[in-house]
């Protein structure tokens, strides 16, 4: 029975000899793995702050005039520029002119003038169905004017007008076509 009871004792001791190197094991890993380092994006150069999901609201007098919406936005404080990667534009009309909804690749938001350089596969839409497309159209915000000096392409219902540079005033949905202009009309069901 003596000889029993020192089995026993010794299987005892030998279990917690067992754990306490299995958790000295686990110890000595934990600390010669480095902890998992979070992976940070390093901004390009000359960015001071990267957003993801960038949305402004410009209004005047308690009245929206337009949102800017952007997947990414980039900001450099020292050319007060934020730059805009997908983008999306809804200039609120007045007076009942409905919204134009725009789109495009690219856009730089000078953040002093608050006017807005899109660039890249400009695409406009407006409530009432008709629509523009540029490569590149300025927002100019002291004017509340759309402007481009790219050929553009202007279509309606049954209508395709195309020229080279062009003014749209965002309020009164009023545009006007500088030169080589071209014009195609079609009956509505032809």
């Amino acid at each position: 029975m003596h000889n029993f009871n020192n089995f026993k004792r010794f299987l005892g001791i030998l279990a917690v000899v067992a754990s306490l190197l299995v958790i000295a094991t686990i110890v000595f890993r934990m600390q010669q793995e480095a902890a998992p380092k979070l992976a940070v994006r390093k901004l390009p150069l000359q960015v001071d702050v990267s957003l993801q999901k960038f949305h402004y609201t410009e209004t005047k007098q308690g009245v929206k005039r337009w949102e800017l919406t952007a997947d990414r936005a980039e900001y450099n404080k020292k050319a007060d520029i934020s730059y805009l990667t997908g983008v999306r534009m809804l200039v609120h009309g007045a007076g009942g002119v409905g919204d134009l909804a725009i789109t495009a690749q690219h856009a730089e938001y000078h953040n002093g003038t608050r006017d807005i350089a899109l660039i890249g596969d400009v695409r406009g839409k407006s409530d009432k169905g008709y629509g523009f497309s540029a490569p590149r159209v300025d927002y100019i915000a002291a004017r509340t004017l759309l402007t481009t000096a790219e050929r553009v392409r202007l279509t309606d219902v049954g209508s395709q007008l195309e020229g080279t540079g062009m003014e749209y005033q965002t309020q009164t949905r009023k545009f006007k076509l500088m030169k080589e202009v071209t014009a195609v009309y079609r009956q509505e069901g032809k």
